[in-house]
């Protein structure tokens, strides 16, 4: 692409602000889902589409290159816009996590088709900013959707699916009309050992996500748990706005400097600030040095979105990249809460920044040689 396509862009970025959503509209409304589904597991309502993310990302990377961003995109937003005009009716609880369970395939072939899209009308000097705002987009639904739900109060959870749903199939023909075919049809469809075979042997195709699944293993972690162990909880709403301002900064940086360097320096500083804030957990000092490491996590998560691209000409393997990303970033989703959370128990609120300024030094370490590593056989 020579010029790029801002219009679509943004388009494809709002699609991508409804994937957020089908995240936070039921992670926000937890507490009303909780009465209508009584004595239910109602989180898993949350996890039940990040354990789909685990199972099937790479699989939904292998689907995109197989038979293209647009045909996912418009298959994925009718089957969530479907399944969640579905869940309004608040069916028995079985049936919602089931319903639940099929939204998370619409969502993975979302997150994996949306930023293959946005790199390939993209032109080369404005792909990093471009993959910069894409890598803000699960903050920016959240915070909207997060900001909209008290301004309609008494809204019921049904309500805010049915809505949801009605968003998503309003915007299929528009879609349609809209977006471009990119990408050949494949010769087949490899087995389930062969897709992730071809992720995970590839150094370009499998650093992007492992850096990022190292950041989402912290994000959420971190928001949740940390805020009230400082007694600082002003900060919740302020750490993921420093996050965004970091990934949003990301694209700007990555026009002259490449992404894993970036991501490597991103490392570092969180690491850094992450053991200063432990040092000073007793101090007025540490909620103020945590707020600017989130601005170097956001660094972090934007360079990592940028990296696919970067290091991967071909859509094709940008879309397996991609689909790399979200295996592992819902792995580090799954896994890291509990292991912080067991660090915030056994030794408060320095044990869980030094549990997390270690993560990040091993991630400084990994991403530095593999990065390294992936540009040298992009050359």
């Amino acid at each position: 692409m020579e010029r790029t396509s801002w219009p679509l862009i943004l388009l494809l970025y709002l699609a991508g602000l409804l994937s957020a959503m089908q995240f936070a509209k039921v992670s926000l409304t937890l507490g009303e889902a909780e009465l209508v589904w009584r004595d239910a597991p109602v989180a898993f309502l949350v996890s039940a589409v990040a354990v789909v993310g685990v199972a099937a990302g790479a699989l939904a990377g292998a689907f995109v290159a197989r038979f293209g961003a647009r045909p996912a995109i418009l298959w994925a937003l009718g089957l969530s816009g479907a399944l969640s005009l579905l869940q309004a009716l608040l069916p028995p609880f079985p049936v919602m996590l089931a319903l639940r369970v099929g939204e998370g395939l619409g969502h993975l072939a979302l997150v994996v088709a949306l930023p293959t899209l946005m790199a390939a009308r993209s032109a080369p000097s404005d792909r990093p900013v471009v993959m910069g705002l894409w890598g803000t987009f699960f903050g920016v639904g959240f915070a909207i959707l997060g900001a909209v739900l008290p301004w309609a109060g008494g809204f019921g959870p049904g309500t805010v699916y049915a809505w949801h749903g009605v968003a998503c199939l309003i915007l299929l023909p528009v879609m349609w009309r809209t977006v471009p075919r990119i990408m050949t049809r494949g010769a087949s469809f490899p087995g389930v050992i062969a897709i992730h075979r071809a992720i995970y042997g590839n150094v370009r195709l499998v650093v992007p996500g492992l850096a990022h699944g190292i950041y989402t293993s912290l994000f959420i972690a971190l928001v949740a748990l940390v805020p009230g162990a400082l007694n600082a909880l002003w900060l919740t709403p302020l750490l993921p706005l420093s996050n965004l301002a970091g990934t949003f900064a990301s694209g700007f940086v990555a026009r002259t400097v490449r992404p894993g360097h970036i991501a490597t320096g991103a490392f570092l500083a969180s690491c850094i600030g992450f053991a200063g804030t432990a040092a000073l957990a007793d101090g007025p000092a540490a909620p103020w040095l945590l707020l600017v490491t989130f601005a170097a996590t956001g660094l972090l998560a934007g360079a990592n979105f940028a990296a696919v691209p970067a290091l991967n000409a071909d859509p094709a393997d940008q879309a397996r990249a991609n689909g790399g990303m979200a295996q592992m970033g819902n792995v580090g989703t799954f896994a890291g809460t509990p292991l912080l959370a067991a660090a915030l128990a056994s030794g408060g609120a320095g044990a869980v920044l030094l549990t997390a300024a270690a993560i990040c030094a091993v991630g400084a370490i990994a991403a530095g040689s593999l990065y390294a590593r992936a540009a040298r056989t992009a050359a």
